[in-house]
């Protein structure tokens, strides 16, 4: 006797429904993963500026106080706090931490994973790395300013050492967008909201590069945020 076997198969309709399913999942999970993707990224932004405390206190241990800011004779508030290496050394800033090679070995350390600013992410068209002679090459982080020559032991409070960029409203926006990361002389760090000053300062306009008033506020914020 001859057995014959029924073959089975999704029907055009079966299938659609499962694609409709599917898809439906997809959109449901791919705002979570983007989410949780940002929030991950936030973590080791703030990881990254943990570390950065670790290196200025290993700097310090090793060469006393802090490197200067720039090379201007007054370390004054200014917006260029930012420098990794000039266009012609590694004298200012962050450039003494890279260039001993062993307070900082890793360049990432100066960037936040979340800025999409190309001036301040490394390796783009607009900010080289390796360096090229005659560019500047800029960090992620901002350094507060008259620190230079300083120690821990100077600062008679806690006050923020370095943040996400402390410039135009435009890229402090391209970070966070409203508000700041910072790291404390204590080793702390923590996200800073922004109380309405800082991504509407204005530093676009003409200002004292050496005694910036708006420089002053952006910090003292930080310094008196809860």
């Amino acid at each position: 006797m001859r057995t014959f076997r029924t073959c089975t198969a999704f029907t055009l309709i079966e299938l659609l429904v499962v694609i409709a399913i599917l898809g439906a999942l997809i959109a449901l999970t791919l705002p979570s993963l983007t989410r949780a993707r940002e929030q991950a990224k936030g973590t080791q932004c703030l990881s990254r500026l943990r570390s950065l405390s670790v290196s200025f206190t290993t700097y310090l241990h090793d060469h006393d106080r802090f490197p200067p800011l720039n090379n201007e004779e007054d370390d004054g508030a200014w917006q260029y706090n930012y420098l990794i290496y000039d266009g012609r050394d590694f004298e200012q800033n962050f450039g003494p931490m890279i260039a001993d090679g062993s307070t900082l070995d890793d360049i990432q350390a100066l960037f936040c994973p979340i800025q999409t600013d190309l001036f301040h992410t490394p390796g783009t068209t607009f900010n080289s790395w390796p360096v090229i002679p005659t560019r500047d090459t800029r960090a992620g982080w901002a350094r507060r300013y008259h620190l230079t020559g300083k120690t821990l032991a100077q600062l008679k409070t806690t006050v923020a050492l370095a943040s996400d960029l402390i410039h135009l409203p435009d890229v402090i926006r391209s970070a966070h967008k409203t508000g700041v990361n910072a790291v404390y002389s204590d080793g702390h760090a923590r996200f800073v909201k922004d109380p309405g000053k800082m991504t509407k300062n204005d530093l676009a306009s003409p200002f004292d590069k050496v005694n910036n008033e708006t420089i002053k506020d952006l910090w003292k914020i930080m310094d008196e945020s809860p």
